[in-house]
């Protein structure tokens, strides 16, 4: 019996390589047809516009083609998604989560603030809450704290928090997608905005967690080689500025360039920015679609080995992007400091008449214009500009900017794109597959007791799959919110109303009526610390108003904990089994 099961084994594995090989050998058929195109001299527009639109087709494609009717490959990608591969689409979610921050990678320590909140959330979550929810046999992190409080209020608080935090990473992430596309390639809002939202519905519906797992890896691939190329074609010319990763001089150059320019936001004090980093590992830990990596591995120790592999390569993903970002702005720096302003690259004049770019405060449509600009802000003809006149509107752009600034060819700018886009759908299918589940799963099946049938309940899902996506289209063309908002509001929602409950779970003191209070308060403390703050659209400032709610719930919960009867024996007992039990604590889903 053991001879056939590892034969079969070795055969699934021969099998899961041998797909993986072919769609690793499609996209990079695609991208080396662009340079080739890119090298015989077709349209720039084309070479560049392409590959970003074939990520859009072969992500959705990957997500359509794994589709099943199964529950344990809908909710779990059947408990088999190797450890390498689990960490490598989760490093894609964390990634699209810090894109917004961008330039806080290459303009900031990466020690305290946003960025490193985020890596410790990662570890604390792919190290040690995500083994554990692997553990027991969850299907998503409101599961488990809906079985340790079983109450049908605490049910519908828990389901809300992750539903409303998922949500807003879909919409994010859509937008980010959406924003590259019109961006970078010069496409119509409106149809960029469809079709990254009909591409997500296809990745997360079909397949479910199958389908954004693999889909994932295939978009951190794709941002591996987006922004890794660029800096190797760079080192290749010896056109690469030394010291640009690792605090160098050209790391502190670019960081004062993007402070200078308000891409990177002036640190705010080391207590804010302590509290920042507090506020956002609590968020991430949390955080439904950064757990769902975790579910999807055969054991604990895979999934902890998935969140050793999720940290290695959002480190790696994030200092290629944080050197792409930091040579983007000294070659903007470079090309234009000392120039008069009608004799700017031509560019810099196509990006500010996007709005991308503001010369002396405007956005010119060309050497005219740019020349009128300055002299209104008191120039004389042919002067000189200084670097704080010529202004990228956000991080993003200068990610996107980078090939043309540095002359590396409209192949390139399509990578960059690719990686963008690809990212974006990955962070916005995550989000739409840990919505769903929350409302199919944890709400509809529960609640009715298990009884409900699969279709019904897979139904339901893609019922909630469709609602989601069409906020997201809406929100991406109505343009009302960014992307940086979306993320820190679905973060702070994550650590107010989640982390302080997560905490209570593992106190046997603690019950029904603690994690309500928990949950409650720190919905309250958020959103009246949101409504008081002077400038929301920061995500420090966030982070702080979360900070606020989770210290109210937390507290509540724990002064109601200690006023309780200190015996309860249900609770001791969940919580010893979650610890030192064995697998598959909660009652087996039917379906799985």
């Amino acid at each position: 019996m053991s001879d056939q099961s590892s034969e079969q084994a070795a055969l699934e594995r021969a099998n899961l390589d041998a797909r993986i090989a072919f769609a690793a050998a499609s996209f990079l058929l695609a991208y080396a047809f662009a340079a080739l195109l890119d090298r015989v001299g077709a349209p720039e527009r084309f070479v560049g516009g392409a590959p970003p639109y074939f990520t859009i087709l072969g992500l959705g494609a990957l997500g359509f083609l794994l589709h099943s009717m199964r529950v344990s490959v809908y909710y779990t990608a059947g408990r088999a998604l190797p450890a390498a591969y689990a960490g490598f689409a989760n490093a894609a979610i964390v990634i699209a989560l810090l894109l917004p921050f961008g330039a806080r990678l290459a303009g900031q320590s990466w020690a305290i603030g946003a960025i490193g909140g985020v890596f410790i959330g990662l570890a604390a979550a792919g190290l040690y809450f995500g083994p554990l929810l692997r553990k027991t046999g969850v299907f998503s992190i409101s599961e488990l704290l809906c079985a340790r409080f079983p109450s049908a209020a605490t049910r519908v608080g828990f389901i809300g928090a992750v539903a409303l935090s998922s949500t807003l990473l879909a919409a994010a992430g859509g937008l980010i997608a959406v924003n590259a596309l019109v961006e970078l390639t010069g496409a119509n809002r409106a149809f960029a905005a469809f079709l990254v939202a009909a591409s997500t519905l296809i990745i997360a519906g079909p397949g479910g967690l199958s389908g954004v797992m693999w889909a994932s890896a295939a978009a951190a691939g794709v941002a591996t080689l987006g922004f890794g190329w660029p800096i190797a074609a760079l080192s290749l010319h010896d056109a690469l500025p030394s010291g640009l990763i690792f605090g160098g001089s050209a790391s502190t150059e670019a960081a004062q360039l993007l402070v200078s320019w308000r891409v990177a936001p002036a640190p705010m004090g080391l207590i804010a920015e302590l509290a920042t980093t507090l506020a956002a590992a609590l968020g991430v830990a949390s955080l439904a679609p950064v757990l769902a990596a975790s579910l999807a591995t055969p054991d604990r120790r895979s999934a902890r080995r998935a969140g050793y592999s999720a940290l290695f390569w959002s480190i790696v993903i994030a200092l290629l992007a944080a050197a792409a970002m930091a040579v983007s702005a000294l070659s903007l720096a470079r090309a234009t400091v000392g120039q008069p302003p009608e004799r700017l690259p031509r560019t810099v004049y196509q990006a500010s008449e996007r709005g991308l770019i503001s010369v002396c405060g405007y956005s010119v449509r060309g050497p005219s214009e740019a020349q009128r600009a300055c002299a209104a802000k008191g120039y004389a003809p042919g002067a000189p500009l200084a670097a704080s006149d010529i202004r990228p509107i956000d991080g993003d752009f200068l990610l996107g900017f980078l090939p043309q600034a540095a002359e590396l060819g409209a192949a390139s700018s399509g990578l960059i794109a690719s990686a963008l886009v690809a990212l974006g759908l990955a962070l916005g299918a995550s989000g739409l597959q840990a919505c769903a589940t929350a409302f199919g799963h944890d709400a509809l099946y529960r609640l009715r007791g298990e009884i409900d049938l699969t279709s019904r309940r897979l139904a339901v899902n893609r019922i909630t799959l469709v609602a989601v996506s069409t906020l997201a289209y809406v929100a991406a063309v109505a343009g009302v919110f960014t992307p940086g908002a979306l993320v820190a509001a679905a973060l702070a929602v994550s650590a107010s109303c989640l982390a302080p409950s997560l905490g209570l779970a593992f106190w046997p003191r603690a019950g029904d009526r603690e994690a309500l209070i928990a949950v409650c308060g720190g919905a309250v403390g958020l959103f009246a610390a949101l409504a008081v703050a002077e400038t929301p659209n920061r995500f420090e400032i966030y982070a702080l108003c979360a900070l606020a709610g989770a210290t109210i719930g937390g507290a509540f919960g724990l002064i109601s904990g200690l006023a309780s009867r200190s015996d309860k024996p249900a609770a001791r007992a969940f919580i010893t089994r979650m610890l030192r039990g064995d697998a598959q604590m909660l009652q087996p889903d039917k379906g799985a």
